[in-house]
């Protein structure tokens, strides 16, 4: 394991050496670089790595440090199913948020299709696509042309917003969460929790929880790289207004 990390390492100085920085710059840079892919706590990754890694309590508890970032961040896609089997594509930019989920009951009585070589082919499932744009609901109707306001209660879909100002940790230890037993990170808001659910470094889960309010979500990705269509409000789209 040392020979690996002497190894890169040196690769990483010969690199800089070919670059105007110094490098202890370059590295700087290349560590800085690495902590923002990486939606992890990048120090302790490198520690898990090096091997020089201390069972603190501090590295325990923030180990999901990076996923609040990003939430306060406001910048991040997320694809996620709700306990009922919607899968959900959503994404914000800090000022708008979109939705998109699929309408399976358009698919009902579809006949199957079938290539050259007699495969199915997966039929592409229509999604409705919602964006939040200074505090209205947006349905975008592309057949249309036009968006309309809606009341996203109607939208079993549509994320119940929650605020992660002032978030802080209130528990940390291993729960159950589906049918795995994981490690999990609670942390209140202003408005309410959200539970972490982790399976080894992985976020599996997101409970959320406001009032009488429960949302599970089980994640299939949780990134910073936006889908932007989701966020986008079509400049040439009429605007329908029938919901305040």
């Amino acid at each position: 394991m040392a020979k690996r990390i002497l190894a890169a390492f040196l690769c990483a100085v010969m690199l800089v050496s070919f670059s105007g920085c110094s490098p202890a710059e370059k590295i700087s840079e290349w560590l800085e670089e690495a902590s923002a892919l990486i939606p992890n706590d990048i120090e302790l990754i490198i520690a898990q790595i090096t091997g020089m890694e201390e069972e603190t309590e501090e590295h325990e508890i923030y180990f999901s440090e990076g996923y609040v970032s990003m939430l306060k961040s406001g910048t991040y896609f997320m694809n996620y199913l709700l306990a009922d089997g919607t899968e959900v594509l959503y994404g914000t930019n800090g000022v708008r948020i979109g939705t998109s989920y699929p309408e399976p009951a358009e698919l009902e009585g579809v006949e199957p299709q079938y290539d050259e070589n007699g495969n199915e082919i997966e039929p592409e499932i229509p999604h409705e696509h919602i964006v939040l744009y200074e505090e209205v609901y947006y349905y975008i109707d592309d057949d249309q042309a036009k968006m309309f306001t809606v009341n996203p209660e109607n939208y079993k879909a549509v994320p119940f917003e929650i605020s992660v100002d002032n978030i802080k940790l209130v528990a940390a230890g291993n729960e159950s969460f589906g049918n795995k037993n994981c490690r999990f990170e609670r942390y209140t808001t202003n408005d309410g929790d959200i539970t972490f659910y982790f399976e080894n470094t992985v976020l599996y889960g997101m409970k959320i929880e406001q009032g009488r309010t429960v949302i599970i979500e089980n994640i299939i990705a949780f990134n910073k790289y936006l889908n932007h269509s989701l966020v986008a409000m079509p400049d040439s789209y009429t605007v329908v207004q029938y919901w305040p």
